[in-house]
């Protein structure tokens, strides 16, 4: 059975989708088989063929090795740079909520160890006109309790000033709304940091239950991962352990 972990952010543009393809390079490079599974784009470029070219999804494609194909990684794909289904509105069309959801089951048919999943914004963004990305994110836990394969929610977030706020108020409502968030990646978004990135991660360890089991810490750079984080031991002591039961990281940094 497959492990599967949707990727959600505290905002749009947090760097979810950058931050997923280096987890799936990671992977890869561990010997895992990896499937990606972005459910639906917005802001795609109409291309002259007709084809809708989604930035992200093709991110995710690559970075996976190209299983599949692109329309398996994001069937739904349209044009305006709005929400889904306002994007969708405009082209007089709707997302497909149930198809959001039974897409994943194309990628948990025994090719794949791990699915990785990513949504559309943050966590409480509208996603279509009946979800809202936890909805989303709910479903599909309740189809993979079903169907026998492990489920996690991952977040990302920006390393600046106010992070504090914006991953303390997503994980408490995550958790009240019966999905709690288990793994934490902090994301250096420029190298113009403010001050309080140097005290970000330790400030998110001590008021924030989530465990943070990764990091990027300069624009653009390689992503860092953090085994044992939170429980004050050793990266030589913890460096093949679990971080809040995200078991396929360990001490290691990946390059671009």
């Amino acid at each position: 059975m497959a492990s599967l972990y949707f990727v959600t952010g505290t905002d749009t543009e947090v760097g979810k989708t950058y931050c997923t393809a280096k987890t799936v390079e990671r992977l890869r490079e561990c010997g895992q088989r990896v499937g990606v599974y972005k459910p639906v784009a917005s802001g795609c470029e109409l291309r002259a063929d007709g084809q809708r070219y989604s930035v992200d999804a093709t991110t995710l494609w690559q970075a996976a090795g190209r299983p599949k194909n692109i329309d398996a990684v994001c069937p739904q794909r349209f044009i305006a740079a709005v929400s889904p289904p306002r994007s969708a509105a405009k082209e007089g069309a709707q997302v497909d909520t149930r198809r959001l959801r039974d897409g994943l089951a194309v990628w948990c048919d025994g090719e794949f160890d791990v699915v990785m999943i990513e949504g559309a914004g943050g966590l409480f963004s509208p996603i279509s006109d009946d979800w809202l990305n936890v909805d989303l994110a709910t479903e599909m836990k309740r189809w993979s309790d079903q169907n026998g394969h492990s489920f996690e929610l991952l977040l990302v977030a920006p390393d600046r000033l106010g992070v504090l706020h914006h991953v303390i108020s997503t994980s408490r409502a995550a958790e009240a709304a019966g999905i709690p968030i288990t793994g934490l990646i902090l994301n250096r978004m420029d190298d113009s940091a403010d001050d309080s990135t140097q005290t970000n991660a330790d400030d998110l360890r001590r008021w924030c239950g989530i465990p943070m089991i990764a990091s990027v810490q300069q624009a653009d750079g390689p992503l860092v991962v953090i085994s044992g984080a939170n429980d004050g031991k050793s990266p030589e002591e913890t460096s093949r352990e679990t971080a809040g039961g995200v078991n396929f990281l360990n001490q290691t940094t990946i390059r671009r």
